[in-house]
């Protein structure tokens, strides 16, 4: 996979790089167009989860539905988006895995895909945010 150039990133155009890739479906615009966020995993985190320290600056990415597949490289069917799902996808596997990833780690060469948004870990840290910002802490 090759890097998209930064004129391209700017205006719009998201390819799946190599590294680790951070896909959340943002907003379904209509049928043939959905808003994508994605960022990019920072180099020096080797292992890592969700925590907002380990991503670089998120990107918003208007998608058609002919170039999801080629250019995001998730393999969720189209009509199965949904707003709010979280996906990585890029070199890297699963550690701690006992019955569902606890943790994900960086590893070169590898070619993997994983919807996050459904795991415990995700859920509950959405859950103390909330808590969080509800509670004034």
């Amino acid at each position: 996979m090759q890097r998209a150039s930064n004129d391209f990133a700017e205006s719009g155009w998201c390819e799946v790089t190599s590294g680790v890739t951070r896909v959340t479906v943002d907003e379904v615009l209509s049928e043939n167009l959905v808003r994508f966020e994605t960022s990019q995993l920072k180099k020096e985190n080797e292992q890592f989860f969700d925590d907002f320290e380990n991503w670089g600056d998120k990107k918003e990415v208007l998608m058609h539905r002919n170039q999801y597949k080629r250019r995001l490289h998730l393999p969720q069917p189209w009509d199965a988006l949904e707003e709010g799902q979280v996906f990585l996808v890029g070199e890297f596997e699963v550690v701690d895995n006992q019955g569902e990833p606890k943790n994900f780690k960086f590893s070169p060469g590898k070619n993997n895909f994983v919807r996050i948004d459904n795991l415990r870990k995700f859920k509950d840290k959405v859950k103390r945010l909330y808590s969080d910002l509800l509670t004034g802490r």
